[in-house]
């Protein structure tokens, strides 16, 4: 059972495993935590447990995985995998990251480590290209990116309001060479 995934990991000083239905609440927590700022997300108003139990539900260790970090006995961060283009068979090797870190934690550099693991399981789950895709402002997004090799796709300016101003969605590219058979 080679390509059967394992529950969890250590990664750098990281404790990271599979996010479970009784995780949902803390991630709901970190990413409503990113909605204020606007750096992270296009949602403005905070979302409900309840409202991403079929979101949730939808993702699969073997493919599309949800992972949470143990930090101090808390969950400290959370990223996916996420199909891309509503998941057309065509762009099955084609996935978009996204990454949320609890304010607490913070410039701990959780976020870059995370990023770095979701990338080495990627020939695991069949990704061959990773979209990063980030507010044109949001310049941490930006160099954690640079720093691991993506590639600058393309810009959509001012394609969203947030917080009352127009800004840009960077589309950022990783290519992934694919498993060995």
């Amino acid at each position: 059972m080679e390509n059967e995934p394992i529950n969890a990991f250590t990664f750098e000083d990281l404790l990271i495993r599979y996010a479970t239905e009784a995780d949902l609440p803390a991630i709901i927590d970190i990413y409503n935590q990113s909605i204020p700022a606007g750096w992270s997300t296009a949602d403005t108003e905070p979302i409900t447990v309840e409202e991403r139990r079929e979101w949730f539900r939808k993702f699969t260790p073997d493919k599309r995985p949800i992972w949470v970090v143990e930090k101090e006995g808390q969950i400290a961060a959370t990223a996916y995998l996420s199909s891309f283009y509503g998941g057309r068979p065509a762009y099955s090797a084609t996935a978009e990251i996204s990454v949320y870190v609890a304010l607490a934690f913070h410039k701990q550099g959780i976020g870059k480590r995370l990023k770095k693991f979701v990338i080495s399981q990627c020939p695991r789950l069949g990704v061959t290209t990773l979209l990063s895709m980030y507010f044109d402002h949001n310049q941490a997004t930006h160099h954690i990116n640079q720093s691991l090799g993506f590639e600058i796709m393309g810009h959509l300016k001012e394609i969203a309001v947030v917080k009352g101003h127009p800004c840009g969605l960077i589309i950022s590219a990783l290519r992934i060479p694919p498993a060995e058979s």
